[in-house]
């Protein structure tokens, strides 16, 4: 025998408490000219087979130089200290990779899903690209040196850039893993 059953799905808007954080990391120029040296170095990995409609490189720039250690060291550790998280757990760098646009390059929505937190540090922009997160009414008008950290869910986009000057930023995710320091028999 089969049964069927009827449902009433009902949708609920409710405001949270979700915050888009922005922080001026005070990065020296000299190290921030090394890292954009990187990036040109490192070029184009993805032919705009992404969301991301610029040149791109891998997932894990950190695997082909270790120019970015210290900026993405610096980055986790600022994100640990400013995200409220349970010390039991920890957060684990997932993927970072670099982006520069030239102009008319852009980024169609998405989201990071199934990642925890995202950010994107502006190593060169001046502020007329926006990025926008799509569905929130919100954007951010990122300038040199500023970090943008979000939750992972959240859809965002970039629209072509129309400046001469190349807009050059270094993206990634990170996720929850169990602090072993603070939760020696692994339980959450």
């Amino acid at each position: 025998m089969q049964y069927i059953y009827t449902m009433n799905i009902n949708h609920h808007s409710i405001q949270s408490p979700t915050q888009i954080k922005t922080v001026q990391l005070g990065i020296p120029q000299e190290y921030k000219q090394k890292c954009i040296e990187e990036v040109y170095r490192l070029g184009d990995s993805m032919n705009q087979q992404t969301n991301v409609k610029a040149i791109m490189t891998t997932y894990h720039i950190w695997n082909e130089s270790e120019v970015f250690n210290i900026l993405l060291n610096n980055i986790k550790t600022l994100i640990h200290n400013i995200e409220p998280i349970d010390k039991r757990w920890e957060f684990a760098l997932e993927d970072t990779w670099g982006a520069i646009y030239k102009k008319n390059s852009y980024t169609i929505p998405h989201c990071h899903s199934p990642f925890y937190i995202s950010f994107v540090y502006y190593l060169q922009s001046s502020g007329s690209t926006p990025l926008i997160f799509d569905g929130c009414d919100f954007q951010i008008n990122p300038i040199d040196d500023m970090l943008v950290i979000f939750p992972s869910y959240l859809s965002h986009s970039v629209p072509k850039h129309m400046e001469e000057k190349d807009r050059i930023c270094i993206a990634g995710n990170l996720n929850l893993i169990p602090n072993k320091t603070n939760n020696p028999d692994n339980t959450p």
